[in-house]
């Protein structure tokens, strides 16, 4: 599902020029659920971002379904994510304001269904991740656990084949961790391809592969 072939990433800071990822090959196969691990700086959330088509890489490849992503325009990008890639993020990125049924929707007019069906399915959604009974409290009503599963019952949505979590366990307490860790490893059950960047071992050795990156270079992958 995913290959990527001596990628490499830097960025221009002043006059200093920082390399974030040097020639960086990986394997993905539809269905597994794979870990990277590495500490803070060390480009795993770059090279997440790099996956997920929020950001351009500077050389290398990167095949996609067999698909040759490379500097793609923003709105090819935007079609790439809302049809395939559900993104959940250590600070959940939920919109204050709108109940967890609407932040779960939001995806869903992106794509322009209507509400009334959006709606139908979000709350769907919400029942999966064991929110039911939450669907109407904003986030700040919620805990955050409940917000994370928030969040990934709006990357589930829109039926994405890629589910793409940074440190998705990063702000929560050890019990609330391996609850989302089982919820994650569930929807993998499932059949979608989930690839969870982390500096927690426990989390990276739960997973069924994992990938270990220190300096902008893997060192270690699991086959």
């Amino acid at each position: 599902m995913i290959e990527i072939k001596n990628l490499n990433k830097s960025y221009q800071i002043g006059e200093k020029h920082l390399k974030v990822l040097v020639d960086v090959s990986l394997f993905i196969q539809r269905g597994e659920l794979v870990s990277i691990i590495g500490k803070s700086g060390s480009g795993k959330s770059t090279l997440l971002n790099m996956i997920g088509m929020l950001d351009n890489y500077d050389s290398g490849e990167y095949w996609f379904d067999k698909n040759l992503i490379n500097n793609v325009s923003e709105s090819d990008a935007a079609h790439y994510r809302n049809k395939y890639i559900g993104f959940v993020f250590q600070t959940f990125h939920l919109i204050g304001t709108k109940s967890a049924l609407d932040n779960v929707a939001l995806p869903l007019m992106y794509k322009g269904i209507g509400k009334k069906e959006r709606s139908i399915v979000a709350e769907k959604m919400l029942e999966k991740v064991g929110l039911g009974d939450r669907i109407h409290h904003l986030p700040n009503e919620l805990s955050g656990g409940q917000k994370q599963r928030v969040a990934i019952a709006r990357a589930l949505v829109t039926n994405a084949d890629l589910i793409l979590a940074d440190e998705p366990t990063g702000a929560l307490d050890s019990k609330t961790s391996q609850e989302i860790m089982e919820l994650l490893r569930e929807i993998n059950r499932e059949g979608k391809t989930v690839l969870i960047v982390t500096h927690e071992a426990e989390i990276a050795n739960s997973c069924d592969r994992k990938i270990e990156i220190i300096d902008g270079q893997i060192v270690k992958s699991d086959e």
